[in-house]
């Protein structure tokens, strides 16, 4: 009888070990095959309005893709950026999303990426000499020749300051070949003389007002143009004018579509500025860096020399903005509220936007 019960316990025994072994070969085996898809994103910096929403869309969309985002802000600090992006590299991340402060030393941190066999996409400014993946931004010739031609037309003859943006970004290098494309035979007929030429340490609103206010004292106030690069520089060019009485009497282009730009625009104290779909460009990017990390192929449109080789772009497109068209523009695609504006705009002004 003991025998037969020992018999039965065992036959039970195996019994059991059998169907039990399919069922733990069926579980999900924990591992680095289920850590979620990691990017970088290491940004300039944030205190212009433009780099908030770039980069809120972009974690957004990113996230919605299903992929983790870890970000880090440089604060305008080529060496801070450096350091930062060695830790994004070393924190398990598929692609580095990369706004650069420099961009010509910014091909390092390209280097340290490939060194790792991490992707790079290399967003809004187009990094000199460096192998990235891939670029998604806009073409910044073409924002310059938009700025000087939006200009021309109003004021085809006179005394034009040219005051270019960061001499530290590509970018701002572009956009003045851009900009002299359009200038250049008018000057040479005599018709523009250029009576000030500086560019604005990065982009920074108080460098563009001090070197305005000393430019305006040396010229003793004649002036008919500023070809200011974007909205931050405008604004510090435009406060100096304000002082000598000139604003709404000097025209001044713009970049970006900021809150403040489309309000100095409708009031009549800055000429246009270059709107640029910032949330298409930054979900773009978002859909590109997801596709590089799950190793898909990317949809690009163009490609963009950048001194080492022609790299696969996404460029999207650009329009440019003045009191006639804001309504068709960035209030029709949201990207500035029409209560934001009035509340921020004397009555007067409201028929402009309605």
């Amino acid at each position: 009888m003991f025998a037969f019960s020992r018999r039965f316990f065992l036959l039970i025994s195996l019994v059991a070990l059998v169907f039990s072994i399919p069922f733990a070969q069926a579980q999900p085996k924990p591992g680095p095959d289920k850590a979620p898809l990691r990017i970088g994103v290491s940004i300039d910096s944030v205190k212009v309005e433009r780099w908030q929403t770039d980069l809120a869309v972009l974690q957004k969309r990113a996230k919605e893709l299903g992929t983790e985002v870890l970000t880090e802000t440089a604060d305008g600090t080529d060496e801070l950026q450096f350091q930062q992006a060695q830790k994004l590299l070393d924190s398990g991340i598929k692609v580095l999303v990369l706004i650069p402060h420099n961009t010509d030393t910014a091909a390092r941190i390209v280097d340290a990426a490939k060194a790792k066999h991490i992707a790079v996409v290399d967003y809004d400014r187009l990094i000199r000499n460096s192998d990235v993946d891939c670029y998604v931004g806009f073409d910044p010739f073409t924002i310059g020749v938009l700025q000087a031609s939006a200009l021309v037309q109003q004021a085809p003859k006179g005394n034009y300051i040219l005051m270019g943006g960061s001499p530290t970004d590509n970018n701002a290098q572009i956009s003045r070949q851009g900009q002299m494309k359009v200038l250049k035979p008018f000057i040479d007929r005599g018709d523009i003389k250029i009576v000030a030429d500086f560019w604005v340490n990065d982009w920074d609103p108080l460098v563009a007002y001090t070197r305005m206010s000393e430019t305006l004292a040396t010229v003793k106030g004649e002036v008919t143009a500023v070809v200011a690069t974007n909205d931050g520089t405008a604004g510090g060019a435009i406060q100096a004018l304000e002082e000598h009485k000139l604003a709404g009497k000097v025209l001044v282009s713009g970049q970006d579509a900021d809150l403040a730009a489309i309000l100095r625009i409708l009031q009549g104290t800055q000429t246009m500025t270059v709107y640029k779909a910032l949330a298409g460009q930054a979900a773009r990017a978002a859909e590109a860096a997801v596709s590089l990390a799950k190793g898909e192929p990317l949809k690009t449109t163009s490609v963009i020399p950048n001194g080492k080789k022609d790299v696969p772009a996404i460029l999207l497109p650009t329009v440019a903005v003045n009191k006639d068209n804001v309504k068709e523009t960035v209030i029709k695609d949201g990207f500035q509220n029409v209560e934001t504006i009035k509340q921020n705009l004397p009555k007067d002004k409201w028929p402009l936007i309605e």
